[in-house]
């Protein structure tokens, strides 16, 4: 968004030097991009975050300005006449939800010229191009209150003026003078005979008005966001109009705006305004309700902030201040923000204008006041859960990642996804329908790893899918851990599995061999006799399809089932004694489940307290069908030292035990 700065003076006084002026934007949280000397003006780019449609407006722009200098901002007073009325055409909404609000006025006998020096500067250096006055008026007018008006030669119209869906195959002309074939998609206004306007984008080349127009009809509405957005991506085309319109427009601005308009063409286009006509609605805007609570807020931003303090900051930004008791004030938004909602809008409003920079520094508590409410409700408990559980999963040496929701149809297709959620108006077809699983994004993340020599990665994810159910869909929260190497990987991951089970208090788990869509050497996780979730390798089609230059192996659980299964911890003494280790050297057929080696290990008795694989091999002197490893397993009494004889006693029943199993031979 371009603005003047001579053009923001005629709204408010500024006296700061625009270097100056610059700096306090910026940290404000109005961006200046970039800004320039043109004359004895100064030209400002600001970039423009999606929720402040009022920044899109020089009136906005004054109010934002205003409250950075500390002081306040009242909104130009603009005398609305509705009277007389236009009796002799009728203005027609067909649907109400894409046109709520259209108002027409009428003003004749207007002398359309080139517009005057001062005029034509003003829409140039906000980025407009001058056209003629009364086009001019219109940009000058959508400029200052952030509402789009358009100009037609009411002579040009024949009959009534509709705002319907454009037929489809019916062609439109646009001022740019390049034709265009419309859809059911697209709105336009229209007369008894043809389309004299794609609504909210372009006006039409049949009823434009030139230097021979006499007589002006002056539109002013309210579209529909989203059907704007859809209808100028249908023609390829972006303008400062739809720009506005898919952002909102305000009625009450939309009402200053179309009067002023039409008073300057009778004041600069020598004109008489003749009649005003309005159809549909004009939506009740509301201003929203907070209520603050002071102590909450210093909690919140950590640092005490007296009452007048707030007030007087949140007075410049046109808050409201509505009842005040102990410790508690409430509040009415700003007339022109509807993007304000709770408490903690009003928090980010008082201390971005404060100054982020002037707030101290603390260190926090390592869990805040705030967070120990969270954990209150379902809610909370899921959101306190999944932190724990992602705390605890970076510690086991797992790097967390970050990916997208939406995922593209044609390649969930390649994963055997047939029927996903789509979405109803995607912006990318790479982004069409939602993640009915997190493997998605977990192979493209390992994938740019290892175009980058990244190697040997762990990586894992917290976050919601999209399934199909009997009420529609599903959202549930869905972890993932993934590794890229070696087979060695798998087992990796298997620990690591252990290891979150573990966590949860819930140590006895169950592996049981599936054949399960995209993975080979599949396991189905279960717990307490539920499934939890699964592991296993990446298909080998799908690894080359998708040109990872690793295996990739993946695990996938639900975090709900997870925090069902979760139980207190529970705590015993560790034994000062010391523990003794002896390792056995095991060869085993494939065929063979290291289930069955674990049942061995733990029947042995309560003096092995526990026990790990310490080397893997397979090759040279190694049998084709089987593997080689090493089993270091740990001895360790709570009451005493044990004596070599019992540790070898323990050792060798472990030894005979595993002998008698078939498929194992001890070296």
């Amino acid at each position: 968004m371009r603005f003047s700065l001579n053009f923001i003076k005629e709204l408010f006084p500024i006296e700061m030097p625009p270097q100056e002026l610059v700096q306090v934007l910026t940290m404000a949280g109005m961006e200046v991009e970039h800004y320039e000397q043109a004359g004895d003006d100064w030209i400002f780019d600001i970039e423009v975050t999606t929720n402040r449609y009022d920044w899109l407006s020089l009136v906005g722009i004054a109010g934002e300005i205003a409250a950075c200098t500390h002081k306040k901002f009242n909104l130009p007073h603009v005398e609305l006449i509705k009277k007389p009325l236009i009796r002799d055409r009728k203005i027609v909404i067909e649907n109400i939800s894409d046109c709520p609000f259209y108002i027409a006025r009428i003003v004749r006998d207007v002398k359309v010229s080139d517009s005057s020096a001062g005029l034509a500067q003003k829409v140039a250096h906000c980025g407009i191009n001058s056209i003629s006055n009364a086009v001019d008026i219109t940009n000058y007018c959508m400029l200052k209150w952030g509402n789009p008006l358009h100009a037609f030669d009411l002579d040009k119209i024949e009959g009534n003026v509709y705002i319907r869906r454009a037929k489809t195959g019916e062609k439109f002309i646009g001022i740019d003078e390049k034709e265009r074939v419309l859809s059911g998609e697209n709105l336009v206004i229209a007369d008894d005979r043809k389309a004299i306007a794609l609504a909210g984008v372009i006006g039409g080349k049949n009823t434009e008005v030139d230097k021979n127009t006499k007589n002006i009809f002056l539109e002013a509405a309210i579209f529909s966001p989203v059907v704007v957005r859809r209808s100028r991506r249908a023609v390829g085309l972006d303008t400062d109009s739809s720009y506005r319109f898919e952002r909102m427009v305000h009625p009450d601005c939309l009402e200053c705006a179309s009067q002023e308009a039409s008073d300057l063409i009778g004041q600069l286009c020598a004109g008489a305004f003749s009649g005003y006509q309005q159809a549909g609605k004009k939506p009740l805007v509301k201003r929203q309700a907070v209520r603050i609570d002071i102590a909450h807020m210093n909690r919140y931003l950590g640092e005490e902030f007296s009452p007048v303090k707030l007030k007087n900051i949140l007075a410049n930004l046109g808050f409201s201040t509505t009842k005040e008791s102990a410790g508690n004030i409430s509040l009415l938004a700003p007339a022109l923000r509807l993007d304000i909602k709770r408490e903690v809008d009003v928090y980010e409003e008082f201390s971005r204008i404060y100054g982020y920079n002037n707030i101290k520094t603390k260190i926090p508590f390592l869990i805040s006041p705030e967070k120990r409410v969270l954990k209150t409700g379902p809610l909370g408990r899921f959101y306190a859960f999944k932190n724990e559980l992602r705390v605890f999963i970076a510690s086991l040496g797992l790097k967390e990642i970050i990916t997208y929701s939406l995922e593209s149809g044609e390649e969930l297709l390649r994963l055997g996804e047939k029927d996903p959620l789509p979405l109803s108006n995607p912006m990318r077809s790479q982004e069409n329908v939602l993640r009915p699983s997190l493997l998605p994004g977990m192979i493209k993340a390992m994938r740019h790893n290892l175009n980058r020599s990244q190697t040997k990665l762990r990586f894992f994810e917290t976050a919601n899918i999209y399934q199909r159910a009997d009420n529609g869909f599903r959202e549930a929260g869905a972890l993932s851990l993934a590794a890229s190497g070696s087979h060695e990987d798998f087992f990796y991951l298997k620990r690591a599995t252990q290891e979150i089970f573990i966590f949860l208090n819930r140590p006895q788990l169950e592996f049981k061999e599936a054949e399960l869509n995209n993975f080979t050497n599949a396991l189905q996780v279960y717990a307490d006799g539920k499934p939890a979730g699964f592991l296993g390798k990446l298909d080998e089609k799908i690894r080359k399809e998708f040109d990872l230059k690793e295996n990739l192996y993946f695990a996938q659980f639900d975090l709900n089932t997870l925090l069902d299964l979760r139980r207190d911890k529970t705590y015993k003494p560790f034994s000062p004694y010391p523990a003794v280790w002896r390792d056995i050297s095991i060869l085993a057929q494939n065929k063979i489940k290291f289930s069955g080696v674990e049942k061995a290990v733990k029947g042995v008795g309560r003096e092995l307290c526990s026990y790990k694989v310490v080397d893997i091999y397979r090759g040279k002197n190694i049998p084709p069908d089987c593997a080689a490893f090493t089993l270091r397993v740990f001895y360790q009494a709570a009451d005493r030292t044990l004596t070599s004889e019992e540790v070898d006693s323990s050792h060798q029943l472990l030894r005979d035990t595993l002998s008698k199993i078939n498929g194992i031979t001890l070296r």
